[in-house]
């Protein structure tokens, strides 16, 4: 399934654009756009899909995506059955990340903003119980004028960014973005996996690359990024999975060769043990939310 790709109207005039969405259910087909976005839901109940991930939302959540993120919220069936009113209610704001001048972010009392900014290709979930304030802030930012608005962005991106309270939602293989944290090594890793996952990789052949042996170099990668070598190869390859599962144009064996995996059995039960779902029935629910 192609995701739409949406136009934000006077986006280029004002760089941030913010409403408050309130209707019978969120009609937006899945799609994505150059703009970031914040959306704090106020009302209703669904089934949210970002990138390759897929849960249920419910009031009181916020939400942090990266520019182009593929993203659908779905509300339940009951929605679409009483039409009559407002049942589904959000705040969503969108903004480029020059929002406040192409220099700005680049300062370095900035740059947990812009770590948080590059955060948000994965798609990101705020928790809310550790700043009860911010619900309140973005229901605020309405009233303000756009002078205003460029202030309280950064401030509500910078609370969000120095708490580091939120969760990452789709996988780095999906996004094919990660983030840099200022380690040469791992950023190397990152970079050749990302470039060569499809082929047989092997954790010496890694570590030789980082100057480590095999044993230092394992040490090393689960110590900085808190899973092992194995585990983050085969979310590499499973987010890439995903993304062609999406496009609907391939057999389930084909997405598994072409995502670096030889043995299309172990692709399915390493899909169904990391998602709960079976490749196919991950693909379906996709093609027919219903």
């Amino acid at each position: 399934m192609k995701p739409v790709h949406l136009k934000v109207p006077a986006y280029s005039k004002f760089y941030i654009d913010a409403r408050r969405e309130k209707v019978s259910y969120f009609a937006n087909p899945w799609h994505f756009h150059d703009e970031l976005e914040l959306t704090f839901i106020i009302k209703s109940e669904g089934t949210k899909f970002i990138g390759d991930h897929i849960s249920e939302f419910k009031p009181g959540e916020i939400i942090l995506l990266g520019s182009r993120l593929p993203h659908y919220w779905r509300n339940h069936q009951s929605y679409y059955q009483n039409t009559d009113g407002d049942g589904a209610e959000a705040i969503i704001i969108r903004f480029n990340p020059d929002y406040a001048g192409s220099e700005f972010l680049k300062i370095p009392p900035m740059k947990p903003v812009l770590d948080l900014l590059n955060d948000a290709k994965r798609g990101i979930a705020v928790n809310t119980k550790s700043n009860l304030l911010l619900p309140q802030q973005l229901i605020h930012f309405l009233t303000l004028d756009e002078g205003e608005r460029i202030v309280a962005l950064t401030n509500i991106l910078l609370t969000i960014a120095t708490q580091k309270q939120y969760t990452f939602l789709c996988s780095i293989g999906f996004a094919h973005q990660y983030k840099s944290n200022d380690i040469e090594k791992i950023d190397a890793v990152y970079n050749y996996v990302l470039n060569n996952f499809k082929s047989d990789l092997s954790v010496k052949d890694i570590a030789l690359k980082c100057n480590m042996n095999t044993a230092a170099f394992c040490r090393y990668f689960k110590k900085k990024t808190g899973k092992t070598f194995k585990d983050f190869m085969n979310e590499i390859r499973l987010g890439n999975a995903s993304g062609l599962l999406l496009k609907g144009d391939l057999t389930i064996a084909q997405v598994a060769f072409e995502s670096g995996f030889n043995n299309p059995s172990y692709f399915n039960r390493l899909f169904k043990r990391t998602n709960g779902k079976t490749p196919k029935e991950y693909q379906q629910q996709y093609l027919n939310p219903n």
